[in-house]
């Protein structure tokens, strides 16, 4: 039976499958296009089994009550092993938080920090031990431009790149400044936090800005993009549960 993994994510919906040890993106949709996935799945994939993350239990409940041929497994954060776990409300917990962190512990087998560069952009530590620690939530870039053009509508929403010239000599020169490099310079903070303790902390990046955050990091942290570490954690975590 082919495995597929579907990723509900606050924003999207991704549907990947692991091919010859590489992983591929096979569907990608917003979150408002549930019925599209399912009808993609049905035609795709019949027989499948399908193994669900998810940070939306609304989304996901529409989706695995349409299925009666596939097999679904949907994991959660009550399953994880309290000896895992240093969090103090597990039931609130992302799943997508731990599963992240778990995939970058299995790669490195060291302390971890991951900066997930979501719509929320997420910052969680793993313990050399495999022990989850926390981290912090703030809005990812997404939700500032979001924010930008729900209550600046008289603003640009510029690209997500840094100006060569300091300080902004234009209004889009200027958000760009404030907004993508404050952005940054507020991840390095924290990355710096993680580090006093833990010096040796592997850092590894995921999400979609992950490749432009490693652009502002690259230069002072030893960093490593993973655009796959969520499913690499939810098979990680699938194959704990079947132990």
């Amino acid at each position: 039976m082919k495995s597929i993994y579907l990723d509900i994510g606050n924003s999207s919906l991704k549907l990947a499958e692991k091919q010859n040890g590489d992983w591929f993106i096979v569907y990608r949709e917003s979150l408002n296009e549930a019925e599209k996935l399912i009808d993609f799945v049905k035609k795709n994939y019949p027989g499948s089994h399908m193994i669900v993350s998810s940070v939306r239990a609304d989304i996901s409940e529409i989706i695995t009550s349409k299925f009666n041929n596939t097999k679904i497994t949907l994991l959660s954060s009550l399953s994880i092993p309290p000896a895992m776990l240093n969090y103090g409300t597990p039931k609130t917990l992302g799943l997508d938080r731990f599963l992240a962190c778990l995939a970058a512990w299995k790669m490195s087998l060291s302390d971890v920090v991951v900066v997930d560069t979501g719509s929320a952009c997420t910052i969680d530590f793993m313990s050399k031990a495999g022990v989850f620690m926390g981290g912090i939530i703030t809005p990812g870039l997404g939700m500032i431009r979001d924010s930008i053009t729900a209550k600046l509508p008289e603003l640009p929403v510029p690209e997500v790149v840094i100006p060569e010239v300091w300080p902004g000599k234009t209004t889009a020169e200027s958000i760009q400044w404030g907004a993508y490099w404050g952005y940054a310079e507020m991840v390095k903070r924290f990355l710096d936090k993680y580090l006093e303790k833990h010096p040796y902390a592997a850092i590894y990046l995921t999400g979609g800005d992950a490749v432009f955050l490693s652009e502002q990091l690259k230069s002072v942290y030893d960093v490593e993009v993973r655009e796959f570490l969520q499913f690499e954690g939810m098979s990680e975590f699938y194959k704990m549960e079947r132990l």
